[in-house]
């Protein structure tokens, strides 16, 4: 059973499948599916076409702790908070989903939602249906149609005049109570990065912003004030990474700047090489997360991992 219920962008009447189109009895427009992907977009996008191609592909054998407990490690716990807050077999609606997880492919009734055609044709393989559609215009679900909307360093790729707007079209679908569950870079006072900042500002608006199309960075407080000025109610406000410990990707970007910090970050990226090395670090973040980085200051933060529930 698809978990989709698809609309026209134009007037929002259901659309009706009719050969390899879904088409309007309203308008009469037609959008083309391709490789379980619903096209809604007529251009690609230069900046994130083929960008993202990365699928998370753990599975546990069964629900059972011992079996599932990984879970709790992968993107920084983002998808453990998913399966906290959304009951199994929910409908869920994945914002700039890449590749896919096939953890919540096999959980969930998943939608995709993507720009680039290429990560949604992988997502594709194992969510119920795909979506190629910019959220910020219009997302083509029907009202009160989905239970949850995840998405993992999506939000942070927003420019924050959009979000607003972007939070209006996830309340229109989301069903009364319905959650959100976003993981996202932020603007950080980081003791790390801020030193990193400070040695050289226009290697890092480089490096954290413009190469990674970052556009969106506000503190975790500004964040939690468009969610909660949006009609959302914050659950969850989870700081992350607020030690000088990082992810190894901090490290591959600390390489580029001058001294000491390029050593630093050649020798801490080689953590990324041995699967020995990086699952125990993984696991030292997780913990320093869940424990000391809950009293360091909110600011401190290089991440921030949000829980919100639909007012009303």
């Amino acid at each position: 059973m698809t978990a989709a219920i698809l609309v026209c962008p134009v007037d929002r009447t259901h659309l009706d499948k009719t050969g390899d189109d879904w088409r309007c009895g309203r308008c009469g427009r037609a959008y083309q599916e391709r490789s379980n992907v619903v096209q809604f977009l007529d251009t690609e996008d230069a900046f994130y076409e083929g960008a993202y191609l990365n699928r998370i592909h753990f599975l546990p054998k069964d629900e059972k702790l011992h079996h599932v407990w990984p879970v709790w490690l992968i993107n920084n716990g983002y998808v453990w908070r998913v399966r906290s807050n959304v009951p199994e077999g929910s409908s869920v609606l994945e914002l700039g989903c890449a590749g896919g997880i096939a953890y919540f492919a096999k959980r969930y009734r998943m939608i995709g939602l993507d720009v680039s055609m290429s990560s949604l044709k992988q997502a594709g393989e194992i969510y119920d249906k795909c979506i190629q559609a910019d959220a910020a215009a219009m997302i083509p679900l029907a009202d009160n149609s989905v239970d949850a909307v995840a998405s993992s360093f999506f939000w942070e790729h927003i420019p924050p005049v959009s979000k607003r707007a972007i939070l209006a079209e996830l309340r229109r679908v989301l069903r009364p109570k319905g959650r959100l569950i976003f993981l996202y870079d932020v603007e950080t006072m980081n003791p790390l990065i801020s030193a990193m900042r400070k040695s050289s500002s226009s290697r890092y608006r480089e490096e954290f912003i413009d190469r990674d199309g970052h556009l969106g960075y506000e503190t975790p407080r500004a964040n939690l004030d468009t969610f909660e000025r949006s009609g959302f109610n914050v659950i969850e406000q989870l700081g992350l990474e607020r030690t000088p410990l990082q992810s190894t990707t901090v490290y591959s970007k600390m390489r580029k700047w001058p001294q000491p910090f390029a050593a630093a970050g050649s020798l801490l990226h080689n953590i990324d090489k041995s699967r020995a090395a990086l699952f125990p670090y993984i696991g030292v973040l997780r913990a320093l997360d869940e424990t000391v980085g809950k009293i360091l200051p909110d600011r401190w933060a290089r991440m921030a991992l949000t829980v919100c529930e639909k007012k009303g």
